[in-house]
């Protein structure tokens, strides 16, 4: 029998943008939680406000998914997890376990007290001095990276979402392994009817829209990568029900998670051939 692999969800304190009367960040942990449930494959765990969170707690689990912004809004200054839970997860990771960074929780300026070594163990930095923004809201089409990846294994070459908040601007260290990728075109700024956005304000410079840092290049969605003998996975996407939905999310999320706590995969993602076609969302009924 397959081992069941323990996941906390470290929450709490979000943006208005992921908490709000119409948006809750509960939401995302009920989504995360009933997608990774199903599959038979983990027991998730929230906790809602994991500052001074110890590694006598930490240390129980074989993942750590992040869902925590520390802000209310864009414009603040964000209170980080405090020195105890830094070193207790920076130390759990590189001893072996692993981290997921679920949608904006991995974006951390630097005057916000988190550590650089976040920023190293992610394999990636989120700030708005390397030209982090949101796309234009819209519908977006997705690349799955290749080479591919386990975890990626059997998804879609191209896919898309629709309203959700696409990051790009990320600054992607040596060594860390894309897996999805968004082409931030030009166009789709330029025919924007309101971009940037009031609540999420960006310094464009004397060239324009064209001078954004990325522009018309690929840009990283989701990413893979090592800390010592533990492992990071990032995905910056899942805002709303609508990208839960997506098949290629409900077979991706779950791998990225398992390989994150294993450095291994065995999900296959759901099957809904026959009469399993009948199984509500999210299809795995804990066949997986």
């Amino acid at each position: 029998m397959t081992a069941v692999l323990n996941a906390l969800i470290l929450s709490g304190h979000m943006t208005q943008e992921h908490d709000n009367e119409f948006r809750s960040f509960r939401k995302h942990n009920e989504w995360i939680t009933a997608l990774l449930e199903d599959t038979g494959r983990f027991r998730v765990r929230v906790v809602e406000d994991p500052r001074g969170l110890g590694a006598e707690i930490i240390d129980k689990y074989d993942v750590v998914i992040v869902v925590f912004e520390g802000r209310d809004g864009y414009h603040e200054k964000a209170v980080g997890f405090g020195a105890e839970t830094d070193a207790a997860l920076l130390k759990f990771v590189r001893d072996g376990k692993g981290i997921v960074w679920f949608h904006g929780s991995a974006a951390q300026e630097d005057d916000w007290g988190y550590p650089e070594e976040y920023n190293v163990m992610r394999g990636a930095k989120l700030s708005v001095p390397t030209g982090l923004r949101p796309r234009p809201w819209g519908e977006a089409l997705l690349t799955t990276a290749e080479p591919r990846h386990p975890i990626t294994e059997g998804i879609s070459a191209t896919w898309t979402v629709t309203g959700d908040d696409i990051l790009t601007g990320v600054q992607l260290y040596d060594g860390a392994q894309v897996l999805l990728t968004v082409f931030d075109d030009l166009e789709s700024y330029e025919k924007a009817p309101r971009w940037p956005m009031s609540h999420y304000p960006v310094a464009i410079g004397p060239d324009g829209l064209a001078g954004l840092a990325g522009i018309d290049t690929d840009q990283p969605i989701a990413w893979i990568n090592e800390y010592g003998a533990g492992r990071s996975f990032t995905i910056t996407i899942g805002h709303d029900i609508d990208t839960f939905r997506r098949i290629e999310f409900i077979m991706m999320f779950p791998r990225g998670v398992e390989w994150a706590a294993t450095g291994e995969i065995i999900l296959a993602g759901p099957d809904r051939r026959g009469e399993r076609r009948f199984l509500p969302w999210p299809y795995y009924n804990r066949e997986g």
